[in-house]
């Protein structure tokens, strides 16, 4: 797992000036919550954004540091400028490295473009999970599932059981629930339901049906 770490300054002024004043000059307003205490906060920019990329949408721990102690986190939330693309506020949850955690990851497609039944089979794939919630020990916590559909066939589809995962990670979802499916396409170009262990296929206009941005992590 990767070792992500932030330095924070405690926030002791909470009036708009300030707060104002803190985003020109690069200062991040942040809360952490947690069995620790909650805090208000000030993060670096610049080091702020470097966490956010290497998490890109997934999830990871982050030991922020406040007052000179570490306190493992995950980001639980984050806001963006509306007008820019400028952070304006991080929240992190604190967690017990010696208990199970609870998180929602990614599911990210891999070889769209290869697949064998969008390629010669007239088929389409259809994403219908985005995200799958786990529980497990933050020292297995996953970033994401990234899903290899490439050798998928018309009607096939990909489970939960069917993912690459440690022992340690518990999944909210059954085995059998289906995480994408290549739904076979018919002559008109309308979307068949073929369904893959009874799952009903969803149509869609391009070849992944339903891709979205995870822009959010949360525990």
């Amino acid at each position: 797992m990767e070792n992500l770490e932030l330095i924070a300054e405690v926030r002791a002024d909470r009036s708009r000036g300030s707060l104002r004043r803190a985003r020109k000059a690069g200062r991040i307003p942040a809360t952490i919550y947690g069995e620790s205490g909650n805090a208000a906060l000030y993060l670096d920019d610049k080091k702020l954004r470097a966490v956010l990329r290497r998490i890109a949408g997934g999830a990871a721990i982050v030991s922020v540091k406040v007052r000179g102690e570490s306190r493992n986190s995950v980001v639980a939330d984050f806001q963006r400028d509306p007008i820019g693309d400028g952070i304006v506020h991080v929240d992190f949850h604190e967690i017990s490295m010696a208990k199970k955690m609870h998180a929602n990851l990614p599911v990210i497609l891999v070889g769209a473009d290869e697949c064998i039944g969008v390629k010669a089979e007239n088929a389409i794939l259809d994403l219908v999970s985005h995200s799958l919630e786990i529980r497990c020990m933050p020292m297995d916590l996953p970033s994401g599932f990234h899903v290899d559909v490439s050798k998928l066939h018309a009607g096939e589809a990909i489970h939960v059981k069917d993912l690459a995962v440690g022992d340690g990670v518990e999944f909210a979802a059954p085995p059998d629930h289906v995480i994408v499916i290549c739904s076979a396409m018919k002559t008109g170009g309308e979307s068949e339901a073929a369904a893959a262990d009874g799952a009903a296929a969803s149509p869609a206009p391009a070849p992944v049906a339903g891709a979205k941005d995870g822009g959010k992590a949360k525990s």
